[in-house]
């Protein structure tokens, strides 16, 4: 009787824990971060990318040495091999043939310029239309090419548009026939050319996923991939250790690094992404819209030992420009800033926050008393934040904090997001770029959200202007030479403190083969990936 007892008991607690129970062939994937939509046109930043890679197949598409490489395309336009005109406006591409979508129907140039005709479309939710706006024309003058006119020369086009970095290919002859996809059952269940087609999403828990065997490199080898979300990285870890799990993608808490190293079964890198670690400062804020409160802001913390305490090492805080700015970083333009607490006081004072008799300043009666955002449940961003408040203290600075679930966070303008929504004073915001060194998404004024990324609301007319000349010569040395300009102005106007380049934190099962990881992340070849039998 008693060991029915046990029996029973054990069943009992095993139905309470819902611990998931993989099927033979699968490989189940946890991450902290459950996507809006399966349309990865109508995602952003990390979450594009990693349903793009899964679902859906690109022009071009970023390796692990960090090239630019041909995916559908059969290489990279170049001036070299015709694809880039003498007069940089027109770019061309050869297509793959024997591409499909899912369904059986071909991909042909036709999708790429129903696709970008979609994004540039106003009744569609993308969040940005960078580099999209600068083609005058897309043509498919047979079924394997494709043809871009611009507007004028533009240096990142070939490395952003239906790249890797960006937005897939969407199929014509499903979408074709909708005024927008904003909310369509495709968005739910799509149907793409990559190596992976939905099975079902279960809303909450997992997306669930099976090998497409008409993927143009082949079936992929592993026979079923579920991605489950579990918001809490300690959970996810737990699930790696129970085996309930076998990965863990971009863990979003680099305090959690040194336990992942010690899990048994289980290889963890830290790979350096083109991505920044960033305090932004709404420069359309009545309080931080002055660049000496700016200033004094961020010369009040010690970044460096903020950094390295609160991400326990993980993240780097010297020169993280370089995470921005790529190949055309000069870290004497633009230099990390030097903790200077008396001259944030003296600045402070010279902008009209006087220090008042209980330490806190003020500005005709009103507290200076600036809003933190944050997301919730990152440790390294909560002890950051906490310790940003005790270094504002000491210049009679009271910042208030607020964090906000990872969803909500990142949510657009449109939906109220805080970030996107410019309700904020300082926002501690980590955000990708890109592996090109245009800026104009995060700093041109045209491209305030709803309209881009430009989350500081940051706008001169001089930044405009050198971004625009960076973007009409492919000569690297003098893209390089106008962008230490840039770097310069920012680093006096300071809309944005970047205080650490990315890593991120991917761990695999030790059973998993082939797998790497891009400057897109690790789904860019997930096609390869195997699992050795054993579990």
């Amino acid at each position: 009787m008693r060991g029915l007892a046990f029996a029973l008991i054990c069943v009992a607690l095993a139905a309470c824990t819902h611990r998931y129970v993989a099927q033979p062939g699968e490989f189940v994937i946890v991450q902290q971060r459950e996507p809006r939509s399966l349309n990865p046109e109508l995602e952003n930043g990390t979450s594009t990318m990693e349903w793009g890679q899964l679902l859906f197949s690109y022009l071009t598409t970023w390796n692990d040495k960090g090239e630019l490489v041909g995916d559908v395309a059969t290489a990279v336009p170049t001036y070299a091999n015709g694809g880039i005109s003498k007069d940089g406006r027109t770019i061309l591409y050869r297509l793959r043939r024997g591409v499909r979508f899912s369904d059986g129907k071909p991909l042909t140039a036709a999708d790429c310029v129903y696709t970008i005709a979609a994004i540039l479309d106003r009744d569609n939710n993308v969040q940005s239309r960078y580099g999209y706006d600068r083609i005058i024309s897309a043509t498919a003058p047979d079924p394997y090419t494709l043809v871009l006119k611009l507007r004028y020369p533009f240096a990142p086009l070939v490395s952003l548009v239906l790249s890797g970095e960006d937005f897939p290919i969407l199929p014509k002859h499903v979408l074709a026939a909708y005024s927008n996809f904003n909310d369509i059952p495709f968005d739910a269940q799509p149907l793409g050319s990559g190596p992976f087609v939905v099975r079902r999403w279960l809303r909450g828990d997992r997306v669930e996923m099976e090998a497409n065997p008409l993927y143009f490199r082949g079936r992929p080898g592993i026979a079923h991939l579920t991605i489950r979300f579990v918001a809490d990285g300690n959970t996810a870890i737990n699930q790696l250790r129970t085996g309930e799990a076998d990965a863990f993608f971009d863990d979003l808490d680099t305090n959690n690094f040194p336990t992942l190293r010690s899990v048994p079964g289980v290889r963890t890198t830290l790979t350096a992404l083109n991505e920044v670690g960033a305090l932004l400062f709404n420069t359309q804020d009545p309080i931080t819209s002055d660049v000496r409160v700016r200033r004094a802001l961020a010369q009040a913390i010690d970044m460096q030992a903020l950094v390295n305490k609160s991400y326990r090492g993980a993240e780097q805080p010297h020169d993280a420009g370089r995470g921005l700015f790529q190949w055309a970083y000069d870290e004497r333009a633009y230099p990390d800033v030097r903790y200077d607490p008396e001259h944030a006081k003296r600045l402070l004072d010279a902008a009209g926050w006087r220090l008042g008799p209980d330490g806190i300043r003020r500005k005709n009666g009103v507290e200076l008393r600036p809003l933190l955002i944050f997301q919730a449940a990152v440790t390294g961003d909560e002890i950051f934040a906490t310790a940003f408040r005790q270094y504002e203290l000491a210049i009679g600075v009271d910042v208030e904090l607020k964090d906000f679930d990872v969803d909500t966070f990142v949510a657009p303008a449109e939906e109220d997001g805080p970030v996107y929504g410019g309700k904020f004073q300082m926002a501690l915001y980590p955000f990708e770029n890109g592996n090109d060194p245009d800026v104009i998404d995060q700093f041109a004024c045209s491209h305030v959200p709803p309209n881009g990324y430009n989350k500081s609301r940051f706008c001169d007319p001089r930044v405009d202007t050198l971004m625009i000349a960076a973007l009409q010569t492919y000569a690297p040395a003098r893209r390089k030479a106008i962008y230490v300009q840039i770097e310069r102005i920012l680093a006096q106007q300071l809309p944005i403190e970047l205080i650490y380049e990315t890593r991120e934190i991917d761990a695999f099962s030790s059973r998993l083969r082939g797998e790497s990881v891009s400057p897109t992340g690790p789904f860019w070849n997930v096609w390869a990936w195997r699992l050795s039998p054993a579990r």
